[in-house]
């Protein structure tokens, strides 16, 4: 009977146990992931339970240690070779601390990874050398920085691509390569607290980038409408532009704090102690003593705030002088070379004369190749007074071999900011050494600023035609690029043209060069407005190589005979400004008919469609082969239809279409003795918007003509170019220099040129003549 009760015991027991498992399972689910098939996804009953603790919502997300180190928003290497140089600033703080780098890459689907490798040097120091292997999906790789590679100071960064094809070995497969680099998961991470701290106004050039390659300074002004603040948060704004020396650079004015810390971000506190009653007490200076211009730790943010304070707005005047200051250069002082380095390293020499450098300098490496197209590049500035692009040539130097396995049909080209400007092509067989041989080029398409030279070898090969497998690996090199190799520029003739958005784009002119303080006009300036006048003179000081003094008191009627940048949204800006600028007021009836209205889901035909039916039709009628003769002695002759007049004629005053979302335009002032720059869009968001893209350094380098037009929906720059012009001295008088600038006047003057030649041909025959009759024997 025990042994029955027993068994009925067991068995109730067996019963309970099965009932309650699924009770079990609820609550606490078992992981069965191992038995189910790979492909199965995580069960859902493990979703609901995170609701029933949630999380504490902190005040202020800490600063992490990340610090995002490619300065632009997508970094892509396209072809078999591709090299990119860039540099890093780095504190004291972050160089003692340990680091970490992580990067993240994709390649394209037929990238050979057995052939092709990423490689990312520091100081010269090799940190990443991999396969390129990552085809379906982004690769992160994560590395620690060896000690001692990172050092205080500028770093320089070296990433390089060297790609080849899966199985084809022509030249035109050579396009489908790529490796793409993704900038928002590419960083350095620093250990400790102490690294993410500024201790000093030099600190400021470490404030680096944030995941899409912008940089970000929060000026906080609890007093941003008094008049007496306008001046030291502008000038404030220009100074820390050039110290940070960031290729995409804006500011944003405001009275309030912003609400958190983020990377490529650095808070600015501006006023005086009785205007910081309001801001949290740690920011607060704790005795009448304090530095006028320090950094302190936020609590609220972990990071360094810049606070530049004092008891009255002289002080504060006084304070931000004491930054601005050590950035000023003498207007005298020739510049050497445009500070680039940050984005493109090394800096890029300013040719202001006839002179060479070689290709070592330029930062060009010996190159010994053996693929189908080489492609390496550097950069060269000119000054704003550059004025030979209708005849001038410059010339390369090239050291270079090639082996006997190189076809005839191969070639050398020359770019000059992607246009193409000489070609070289390779006719003999056997190989050769070039030894400093002479190739010229064109300086049409050079512009104030630097300038990007590309050189590319295209190579046909014997060993290519039969494209034996392995070749991609075992070529041997055929083809060799020495940096001993030269570039020579001429002497060329030196005045300035206004207006000239080119200039402005590429060292400031007018501005950069005068020492007098630069008439603003800000009518009913509100943050926006600021905040877009502050981002537009940050990009400009940092084209001038130096803040820019400015006085925003100036008015229109102030500055009939003065320089002036005038910076507002189209209500703001007066009538005799939009006329003496050259623009239409009808542009007021335009842009309002479209201001506060969101673009419609379905825009129908885009610009592109009608581009395409502009083709289409172009041949019809007299316009269209007008049209297109122009443009075939443009393509064949390097001239246009213009350059058979006299006299370009005066500029019809231009009004926008509705798709633009910001203008600027350049024209001379009412007494013609400067130049008058205004910026407007149809609204304070537009234009603040707007500014922030266009002083983006991809974008503010395509600036030219009389008047730019930005259109943020289709990120589309247009031009006006520049019709009657003034040109403007800017060295002594000489007759070297009257030359040159005749000579290149004469050669964009077609007509001019012909009818002085007639004209001279005539007076010479007349004078022959004479002298003739008088000679002889007289019957």
């Amino acid at each position: 009977m025990g042994t029955h009760v027993m068994k009925r015991l067991l068995a109730t027991c067996f019963m309970t146990m099965l009932a309650t498992m699924p009770l079990h399972a609820q609550v606490s689910p078992f992981d069965m992931s191992p038995e189910r098939p790979a492909k199965e996804p995580a069960p859902q009953q493990e979703q609901p339970a995170a609701p029933l603790s949630p999380p504490k919502i902190a005040p202020a997300p800490p600063v992490t240690g990340k610090r995002f180190v490619i300065p632009q928003d997508s970094l892509s290497f396209s072809g078999e070779t591709g090299e990119k140089t860039w540099a890093v600033f780095i504190t004291e703080e972050q160089a003692a601390s340990s680091a970490t780098l992580s990067l993240t890459y994709q390649n394209s689907l037929i990238v050979a990874p057995e052939w092709s490798t990423l490689t990312l040097a520091i100081n010269n120091a090799r940190i990443i050398n991999e396969p390129v292997q990552s085809s379906e999906n982004a690769k992160t790789l994560t590395v620690d920085i060896p000690g001692g590679v990172l050092k205080a100071g500028l770093n320089v960064f070296k990433m390089s691509t060297s790609l080849r094809h899966r199985t084809d070995c022509d030249v035109q497969s050579t396009y489908e390569l790529w490796t793409e680099v993704d900038p928002s998961r590419t960083f350095l991470t620093f250990a400790g607290d102490a690294a993410q701290k500024f201790r000093k106004i030099d600190d400021i050039r470490a404030i680096g980038v944030d995941a899409q390659g912008r940089t970000t300074f929060n000026l906080v002004v609890p007093a941003i409408d008094r008049i007496a603040a306008t001046a030291p948060m502008l000038h404030l704004a220009e100074a820390l532009a050039v110290l940070a020396n960031m290729p995409n650079q804006a500011v944003t004015i405001s009275p309030a704090l912003p609400k958190e810390q983020l990377p490529g971000a650095l808070t600015i506190l501006l006023g005086t102690d009785e205007d910081f009653q309001g801001l949290p007490t740690a920011l607060l200076a704790s005795t009448p003593g304090a530095p006028a211009a320090a950094f302190v730790d936020d609590p609220a943010t972990g990071g360094s705030v810049l606070r530049v304070r004092g008891p009255d707005w002289q002080t504060v005047t006084t304070a931000v002088a004491s930054i601005v200051d050590p950035l000023k250069r003498e207007i005298g002082v020739p510049r050497s070379f445009l500070s680039t380095q940050t984005w493109r390293s090394p800096n890029v020499p300013l040719f202001t004369a006839a002179s060479r450098a070689r290709f070592s300098e330029l930062g060009v490496a010996t190159r010994n190749f053996n693929g189908r197209r080489l492609r390496t590049e550097f950069a060269i500035g000119v000054p704003s007074d550059f004025y030979a692009n209708e005849y001038g040539t410059a010339t390369v130097l090239i050291d270079a071999a090639y082996s006997e396995d190189v076809l005839p049909g191969s070639q050398l080209n020359i770019y000059v900011n992607d246009n193409i400007a000489a070609t070289l092509p390779i006719t003999t067989k056997g190989g050769a050494i070039l030894r400093h041989f002479p190739i010229s080029f064109t300086m049409r398409h050079f512009r104030p600023g630097a300038n990007l030279i590309t050189m590319e070898a295209v190579l046909n090969t014997r060993s290519d035609t039969v494209c034996a497998p392995g070749t991609g690996s075992t070529s041997p090199t055929r083809f060799a690029l020495f940096d001993t190799s030269e570039f020579i520029m001429p002497r060329f003739a030196r005045i300035g043209i206004m207006p000239n958005l080119a200039g402005l784009s590429g060292t400031s002119f007018p501005y950069g060069r005068s020492d007098k303080p630069l008439p603003l006009i800000i009518n009913n300036g509100g943050e926006k407005s600021y905040s877009a006048a502050a981002t537009l003179l940050a990009r400009m000081s940092v084209a001038a190589g130096r803040p820019l003094e400015i006085d925003p008191r100036a008015t229109a009627n102030s500055t009939v005979n003065k320089n002036a940048l005038i910076v507002g949204a189209i209500p703001q800006i007066e009538s005799t400004v939009l006329t003496q600028t050259g623009i239409a007021e009808s542009i007021r009836a335009v842009w309002s008919d479209v201001r506060d209205v969101e673009p419609a889901a379905d825009a129908g035909p885009g610009q592109d469609e009608f581009d395409l039916w502009r083709e289409r039709l172009a041949g019809r009628g007299w316009r269209g082969q007008l049209a297109f003769f122009d443009e075939w002695l443009n393509r064949t002759f390097n001239i246009s239809l213009t350059s058979f007049s006299f006299y370009p004629g005066a500029d019809e005053p231009y009004a926008p279409e509705p798709a633009a979302s910001l203008l600027m335009a350049q024209r001379a002032n009412p007494a013609g003795d400067g130049v008058w720059t205004l910026v407007t869009a149809p609204t304070d968001d537009s234009l603040i918007e707007s500014v922030t893209a266009m002083t983006q350094q991809d974008r503010w380098s395509k600036l030219d003509g009389h008047i730019s037009i930005y259109k943020s929906g289709t990120d589309e720059i247009q031009e006006v170019p520049v019709g009657e012009f003034t040109f403007v001295p800017t060295q002594p008088i000489s007759f070297a220099n009257m030359r040159l600038i005749v000579a290149n006047w004469l050669s964009g003057n077609i007509l001019s040129f012909s009818l002085l030649l007639i004209i001279v041909s005539t007076l010479l025959g007349i004078a022959t003549s004479r002298l003739l009759s008088n000679l002889g024997r007289r019957v």
